[in-house]
């Protein structure tokens, strides 16, 4: 009997462990990573190369796709940081000079997701941060899917986000085109 035959009928995305995200993701970037913490930590921290930042903190989650509630397609992570328990406001840890990345991973089709982590802030524990379908296959047929989503910050403040889909071969790029977003949309506010 295949896996795909037994898997629980609510369940349709391929989850990997913490580990196993955080070997992907050093895969992806190859010599360009100097450096990183335990594979199982999280946060999971990593010193760069140039041009990609020198050094980060990455919130990786595996980005799924569940039944109902969602557009067809569509991935998510679900947003909580270590310590955060239910009913708590949670933040990314921003210190030490670390910038930090927001990185979904979806295991079906080896894709990548950035978003913009500075515009996540006080948020509720297992917020929902999403992709639209349309850019995952941007990213599948090999190029850097981009995305624009609306959020409003904590202030009220609506500002533009955009994400970064991105097979593989093509992370460092995205990352280092992901810093330039987040200067642009700094240098604006």
């Amino acid at each position: 009997m295949s896996t795909s035959s037994t898997r629980p009928v609510g369940d349709l995305t391929e989850r990997v462990s913490q580990s196993d995200l955080h070997h992907r993701l050093v895969d992806a970037l190859g010599p360009a990573v100097q450096g990183h913490s335990a594979w199982g930590t999280k946060p999971f921290e990593m010193d760069l190369a140039a041009p990609l930042p020198r050094r980060v903190r990455v919130y990786m989650y595996n980005a799924t796709r569940p039944p109902g509630g969602r557009p067809l397609g569509e991935h998510k992570v679900q947003l909580m940081v270590p310590g955060q328990e239910r009913r708590q406001r949670g933040n990314f840890d921003n210190r030490d000079g670390r910038i930090v990345l927001l990185v979904g991973y979806s295991a079906e089709e080896d894709v990548f997701i950035i978003w913009d982590g500075g515009l996540y802030s006080d948020f509720a524990w297992s917020r929902n941060v999403q992709v639209k379908t349309e850019t995952i296959i941007q990213a599948t047929a090999g190029k850097i899917g981009t995305q624009q989503r609306r959020l409003r910050l904590p202030d009220a403040r609506p500002v533009v986000e955009t994400v970064l889909a991105v097979k593989p071969r093509l992370l460092a790029d995205a990352l280092v085109r992901r810093m330039e977003l987040t200067r642009e949309r700094l240098s604006e506010e």
